[in-house]
């Protein structure tokens, strides 16, 4: 899904363009991208993110392939806009898939759900379900990475089982009162040109974990507290 703020925005660039690449969006396509790339065929597609708009692509143009394998079979900016959403989080090398999504497109849109939504707990009765042996359900199970930025590029820190073994990693809806709201839960950039990336090894898993839910639960304090 792409963030609602965002989303009009990107149907409107997306049908302005002449080339349009959607990648990895197999399960919620856009019909006014003329290319998507994704493990994916286009006959399992899932409900297109703009379903009031005929698909632009078509069985020559949904280009079945892996996208952390290089090179992708475009030229060089050969789109003039690109959409990248929920995709990054999941896949095994995600520096690989912005390289080829900056040599293939002029500029572009990626999302990832944030950091923060990744060691959110949404569920009620946190800690009575821990005594029953129920373990919560943090963040995404199946994601890769947790994604943040840091000025004007995207970093990639690896996820780990910690997050979900540890209370003291995660962030439950009691303790903030609520749940978390879409713009705290994606995000998403647009780029033109280029877009950095790193990946981040913190020196100590366990003190990374335990500074950055400390961070988060001050500033939604804070923001709680503003409101």
């Amino acid at each position: 899904m792409i963030l609602t703020k965002n989303l009009r925005i990107n149907i409107a660039r997306a049908l302005a363009a002449e080339r349009v690449l959607d990648v990895g969006g197999w399960h919620l396509p856009l019909n006014a991208a003329t290319h998507v790339l994704d493990l994916g065929p286009m006959a399992t597609r899932g409900e297109a993110l703009d379903p009031e708009n005929a698909p632009r692509f078509t069985q020559e143009t949904w280009i079945v392939a892996d996208a952390c394998v290089a090179p992708w079979p475009f030229p060089d900016k050969y789109f003039d806009y690109s959409i990248c959403s929920h995709l990054l989080e999941d896949v095994r090398d995600p520096l690989a898939v912005i390289r080829e999504l900056v040599r293939v497109s002029k500029c572009g849109y990626v999302e990832t759900p944030t950091r923060l939504r990744e060691i959110f707990a949404k569920g009620r009765f946190d800690r009575l379900k821990s005594r029953l042996f129920w373990p919560p359900e943090v963040g995404f199970y199946h994601h890769r990475w947790f994604v943040e930025t840091d000025g004007n590029r995207l970093v990639f820190t690896a996820k780990t089982a910690e997050i979900t073994r540890r209370r003291r990693y995660y962030i439950t809806r009691g303790e903030i009162g609520r749940k978390l709201t879409e713009e705290e839960s994606g995000l998403g950039i647009f780029w033109e040109g280029s877009l950095n990336a790193v990946e981040f090894f913190p020196p100590s898993i366990h003190r990374d974990l335990a500074d950055y839910k400390r961070q988060a639960l001050a500033t939604l304090r804070r923001s709680r507290e503003s409101t």
